[in-house]
């Protein structure tokens, strides 16, 4: 998958909706995006993380089996405990008479990538975030899916259109083919790349301190931005996302969790910034 060259790096997250240490990434992501800006670039391949419930066994995390709901739920406490993201784990409990299989919401990703590839990005991350923290069911196409897409600024009726021709699927297929090919079983998983061709591959969460060392291979002359904390700078960081949780100021600006949800605070109580409760933790929308 080739570079532009006007670009020094692209990264390619292998990943999947209702990865909690996808969701635990985003942080490290957006500290990246601030700090590199167009010097790098990022895709996404999705991974289907689960194709049935019933089969599933993840002995690692003592998940499968009958009681995998309620399993998976403690697997997401005990994962936010770790990565500081907001997440609203009942959402397991809520729809585990129903729920089937991850890969309905990582074809809901390729359907958006049919439309404009910018906005399926921002889709990807609404799907995380109704998952993760605000005990949505991502599975659902109609009632949920088309409209976190029309609020995205997908146009439904192309969405809805992509899913009922089996395009989406197809794309999502393709996907899977990639991850065979390139021996990932686990998400996330990250593959760089530069205009050179070459490429760096590795798995599993992982701090940014260490894509600041695999540029530094593959880009010697990468400018990373110093990124001071302070009431401006901060408010314009929530103005561009929009939507942001504490972790994410933090990471951005290396900052103690407290501290950051000290200055969101200092935002608030100027009038500049809304808080929005999510399960064990909450937002700050611009």
């Amino acid at each position: 998958m080739p570079v532009p060259a006007e670009l020094a790096l692209k990264i390619i997250q292998f990943t999947d909706p209702y990865c909690t240490w996808c969701w635990g990434s985003e942080p490290i992501m957006r500290h990246i995006e601030v700090a590199y800006g167009s010097q790098v670039a990022f895709d996404f391949i999705m991974g289907g993380l689960v194709e049935d419930v019933a089969a599933f066994h993840d002995p690692l995390n003592k998940i499968g089996g009958p009681e995998m709901a309620r399993q998976v739920a403690e697997h997401w406490r005990e994962a936010s405990a770790r990565h500081g993201r907001p997440v609203d784990a009942d959402v397991w409990l809520d729809m585990k008479d129903e729920f089937k299989s991850t890969w309905p919401a990582n074809i809901a990703v390729k359907a958006a990538q049919f439309q404009d590839e910018k906005l399926a990005a921002k889709f990807l991350r609404r799907l995380r975030e109704a998952a993760a923290a605000e005990r949505r069911l991502i599975h659902r196409t109609t009632d949920v899916q088309a409209g976190l897409a029309e609020k995205t600024g997908l146009d439904r009726e192309q969405f809805m259109a992509a899913l009922a021709s089996g395009a989406a699927e197809q794309a999502f297929l393709d996907d899977l083919e990639e991850c065979r090919r390139r021996h990932v079983t686990g998400f996330p998983s990250f593959l760089i790349s530069n205009n050179a061709g070459d490429e760096l591959m590795f798995f599993g969460y992982q701090p940014y301190q260490r894509f600041v060392e695999l540029f530094g291979r593959l880009a010697s002359r990468l400018a990373e931005k110093s990124l001071v904390p302070g009431e401006e700078a901060i408010f314009d960081f929530v103005r561009r996302f929009g939507k942001v949780a504490p972790r994410e100021v933090a990471e951005v600006f290396s900052l103690p969790d407290g501290e950051a949800a000290d200055w969101l605070g200092r935002l608030e109580n100027g009038g500049l910034v809304k808080k929005q409760k999510v399960g064990n933790g909450w937002f700050c929308l611009a």
